[in-house]
């Protein structure tokens, strides 16, 4: 099976969030957005340092939480022939994708955060985060709330809002594939909007080899800028096998939102494809890849929250 041994190398943390609203909020449709400009505007008052509007002259950017998780450029000519403009983003939000835009006074929301790699010491800059976002408020009417708890995926806690105290749990992603059995057909479900650029345009078109480039190409980021390591793999090999499996039936549809840009002071349309694909042959083989692939998110803007799927078999 090919990169079986994956999170070996580069670790993946998974956070559940509890908040609870001090007040009635009406939020947009996909909470993503929100929540990630939230964290992004709050996290920049906590570090910022010099209070400098750009970070491009900072001289502290290199050890700048902010910097790391919001604002890190390519400096190295190797990373850009590979094809990268910028550096993946070490975190995904993973915001409830449901019709409930509404929250009355104490009803809570849960949300989950990934880190990734050696950006997972920050963690306790996150937690801050969200504790002060609460205290300014989300959404366009700033409703605050209360940071109830953090806790690892199956409940032990992390951290405790009362005590204000952290629990060395731990939050690491733990996959083994010993008992995987022979996999034939595989149903990927886009459980969010998921943006993937095929010869330089948007597809809703997902061939098996265009989700797993796309997958390899993210992991591949991940390593280099967060593992500080090279993917270990034959390319060539792997993508030569996925042109072998089959794309059965698609029933993919395009969706867009609306969202409020700080920085460019202006509303932006932004879309991918959601829904169900099912691809069939030698699948086995790919099935780590494709497990890793629903927990780093793929494509566009995985940061809102894009690029969610789930296997079903």
């Amino acid at each position: 099976m090919y990169l079986k041994n994956t999170l070996n190398s580069i670790p993946i943390a998974k956070y559940k969030l509890v908040l609870q609203f001090k007040q009635q909020v009406s939020l947009p449709y996909f909470k993503g957005s929100t929540f990630r400009g939230g964290f992004g505007y709050t996290l920049k008052k906590i570090c910022c340092a010099t209070k400098n509007k750009s970070c491009d002259k900072c001289i502290v950017k290199s050890r700048c939480v902010y910097s790391i998780f919001f604002e890190v450029k390519i400096n190295n000519e190797g990373y850009k022939i590979l094809g990268f403009v910028e550096p993946p983003r070490p975190f995904v939000l993973e915001i409830p994708n449901d019709n409930k835009n509404f929250y009355n006074t104490d009803d809570t929301l849960e949300f989950y955060i990934l880190i990734f790699g050696n950006s997972i010491q920050f963690f306790p800059y996150i937690v801050l985060t969200f504790h002060e976002l609460g205290k300014i408020g989300i959404g366009s009417t700033k409703a605050k709330y209360d940071l109830v708890s953090v806790e690892t995926i199956d409940g032990k806690p992390i951290y405790d809002s009362q005590s204000q105290l952290f629990y060395n749990n731990d939050s690491t992603i733990k996959l083994s594939f010993d008992d995987v059995k022979e996999i034939n057909q595989i149903k990927i479900n886009f459980l969010t909007p998921t943006r993937i650029k095929t010869n330089g345009k948007y597809t809703k078109d997902i061939t098996f080899k265009t989700l797993i480039k796309t997958i390899l190409r993210r992991l591949t980021g991940l390593f280099l800028f967060y593992a500080d390591k090279k993917l270990e793999c034959n390319f060539n090999e792997i993508l030569n096998e996925s042109e072998k499996i089959n794309l059965i039936s698609s029933n993919l549809k395009w969706v867009e939102f609306e969202r409020f840009s700080t920085r460019q002071k202006t509303k932006m349309k932004l879309g991918g494809v959601v829904g169900e694909v099912v691809y069939e042959g030698d699948l086995t083989k790919f099935y780590p890849l494709l497990k890793i692939g629903e927990y780093i998110h793929i494509g566009k803007n995985t940061t809102f929250g894009f690029g969610k799927y789930e296997i079903v078999l």
